[in-house]
Protein backbone atom coordinates (compact mmCIF):
# COMPACT_ATOMS: atom_id res chain seq x y z
CA UNK A 1 0.00 0.00 0.00
CA UNK A 2 1.30 3.05 -1.15
CA UNK A 3 1.18 6.31 1.94
CA UNK A 4 1.22 10.00 1.12
CA UNK A 5 4.56 10.52 0.31
CA UNK A 6 4.72 7.91 -2.67
CA UNK A 7 2.00 10.36 -4.88
CA UNK A 8 2.39 12.72 -6.40
CA UNK A 9 0.11 15.94 -7.53
CA UNK A 10 -0.84 15.41 -11.23
CA UNK A 11 -3.23 18.28 -11.01
CA UNK A 12 -5.95 19.73 -9.50
CA UNK A 13 -9.22 17.53 -9.60
CA UNK A 14 -11.74 20.74 -10.80
CA UNK A 15 -9.98 20.96 -13.56
CA UNK A 16 -10.63 17.77 -15.32
CA UNK A 17 -14.12 17.82 -16.34
CA UNK A 18 -16.95 15.08 -16.41
CA UNK A 19 -16.35 12.56 -19.00
CA UNK A 20 -13.14 14.24 -20.15
CA UNK A 21 -9.99 14.23 -20.34
CA UNK A 22 -6.17 16.39 -19.46
CA UNK A 23 -2.83 16.07 -20.38
CA UNK A 24 -0.37 16.21 -17.16
CA UNK A 25 3.40 16.50 -17.96
CA UNK A 26 5.47 15.12 -15.29
CA UNK A 27 9.35 13.90 -15.32
CA UNK A 28 9.64 14.02 -19.38
CA UNK A 29 6.56 12.25 -19.44
CA UNK A 30 2.73 12.67 -20.69
CA UNK A 31 0.08 11.22 -18.93
CA UNK A 32 -3.62 11.50 -19.77
CA UNK A 33 -5.83 11.91 -16.19
CA UNK A 34 -9.78 11.51 -16.94
CA UNK A 35 -12.64 11.95 -14.88
CA UNK A 36 -15.97 9.90 -15.16
CA UNK A 37 -19.24 10.87 -14.99
CA UNK A 38 -20.03 9.26 -11.33
CA UNK A 39 -16.17 11.41 -10.20
CA UNK A 40 -14.39 8.13 -10.56
CA UNK A 41 -10.58 9.40 -11.59
CA UNK A 42 -7.95 7.32 -13.99
CA UNK A 43 -4.32 7.86 -15.14
CA UNK A 44 -2.30 6.41 -18.52
CA UNK A 45 0.18 7.01 -20.07
CA UNK A 46 -0.61 10.04 -22.80
CA UNK A 47 0.61 8.33 -25.64
CA UNK A 48 -1.15 5.92 -27.87
CA UNK A 49 0.50 3.00 -28.33
CA UNK A 50 -0.17 2.35 -32.30
CA UNK A 51 1.60 5.71 -33.43
CA UNK A 52 2.70 8.90 -31.63
CA UNK A 53 -0.28 11.04 -30.92
CA UNK A 54 -1.69 12.10 -27.02
CA UNK A 55 -4.09 10.41 -25.82
CA UNK A 56 -5.54 13.49 -23.81
CA UNK A 57 -6.49 14.54 -28.28
CA UNK A 58 -8.99 12.28 -28.17
CA UNK A 59 -12.46 11.73 -27.75
CA UNK A 60 -13.78 10.66 -24.93
CA UNK A 61 -16.92 8.54 -24.01
CA UNK A 62 -18.31 6.54 -21.19
CA UNK A 63 -15.06 4.69 -19.87
CA UNK A 64 -13.25 4.84 -23.26
CA UNK A 65 -10.77 7.08 -25.62
CA UNK A 66 -10.51 7.17 -29.19
CA UNK A 67 -6.55 7.93 -30.33
CA UNK A 68 -7.41 10.76 -32.27
CA UNK A 69 -5.11 9.80 -34.94
CA UNK A 70 -6.41 6.49 -36.13
CA UNK A 71 -9.57 6.49 -34.20
CA UNK A 72 -8.32 3.23 -32.23
CA UNK A 73 -9.81 2.96 -28.45
CA UNK A 74 -8.63 2.17 -25.02
CA UNK A 75 -10.94 1.14 -21.81
CA UNK A 76 -9.14 4.01 -19.86
CA UNK A 77 -9.80 2.09 -16.38
CA UNK A 78 -7.68 -0.93 -17.83
CA UNK A 79 -5.92 0.45 -20.30
CA UNK A 80 -7.11 -2.42 -22.57
CA UNK A 81 -6.82 -1.77 -26.48
CA UNK A 82 -10.44 -2.41 -27.93
CA UNK A 83 -9.73 -2.40 -31.39
CA UNK A 84 -7.78 -2.08 -34.48
CA UNK A 85 -5.60 -0.55 -35.31
CA UNK A 86 -4.41 -0.43 -31.31
CA UNK A 87 -3.48 -3.68 -30.50
CA UNK A 88 -1.25 -2.53 -27.24
CA UNK A 89 -2.25 -1.89 -24.15
CA UNK A 90 -1.95 1.77 -22.35
CA UNK A 91 0.10 1.64 -19.39
CA UNK A 92 -2.33 2.24 -16.68
CA UNK A 93 -1.40 4.05 -12.98
CA UNK A 94 -2.95 4.43 -9.58
CA UNK A 95 -5.00 7.66 -8.85
CA UNK A 96 -6.51 9.32 -5.76
CA UNK A 97 -8.14 12.22 -5.68
CA UNK A 98 -8.49 14.73 -3.14
CA UNK A 99 -11.28 16.64 -3.80
CA UNK A 100 -13.66 13.94 -2.90
CA UNK A 101 -12.79 14.56 0.32
CA UNK A 102 -13.68 18.01 0.50
CA UNK A 103 -17.08 18.14 -1.67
Amino acid sequence: MLDDRNWVKACDAKKVGREDVARWDHSGRSFAIFRTADDQYYATDDICTHEYAHISDGFVEGTTVECPRHAGCFDFRTGEALNPPVCVNLRTFPVKSWMARYT
